[in-house]
């Protein structure tokens, strides 16, 4: 046998290297994604401000996660709220739906939105 592979540093490096390995594999294998379609769309804005139009109602959002996670994660369990409430512009506001916008099981992991934008028209409330 060779001297490196018998030493103790040798050793150390062959079992993390298949750790590894071992990791990636599971990883993969148990890892799966699918798209949820519908997931309903919350939009903030300040106080006096109100939303009367945005160019979309729901999004579509891919989730990953294991297949029992993402049995789990349905729909109802899936929404994105995006924050304006430091807008003060009145009219058309686009912005960007980012993956922190989505609240989401904390087993999934989200990994993409459709459509990457909204435009949201604000206006001032009338008393």
């Amino acid at each position: 046998m060779r001297p490196w592979l018998v030493s103790e540093t040798g050793l150390k490096i062959v079992a993390l290297v298949l750790a590894m390995f071992t990791w990636f594999f599971v990883k993969a294998v148990t890892s799966d994604s699918r798209t949820v379609e519908g997931v309903p769309l919350e939009i903030k804005v300040r106080p006096g401000l109100t939303v009367s139009e945005t160019s979309v109602k729901t999004l579509n959002v891919t989730v990953r996660g294991t297949t029992e996670d993402l049995r789990l994660a349905s729909r109802n369990e899936l929404f994105a709220v995006i924050d304006l409430t430091y807008e003060e512009k009145v009219g058309n506001v686009q912005t960007a739906i980012k993956p922190e916008a989505i609240r989401h099981p904390r087993r999934v992991q989200v990994v993409a939105i459709e459509p990457t934008n909204v435009v949201v028209r604000i206006e001032k409330v009338v008393e």
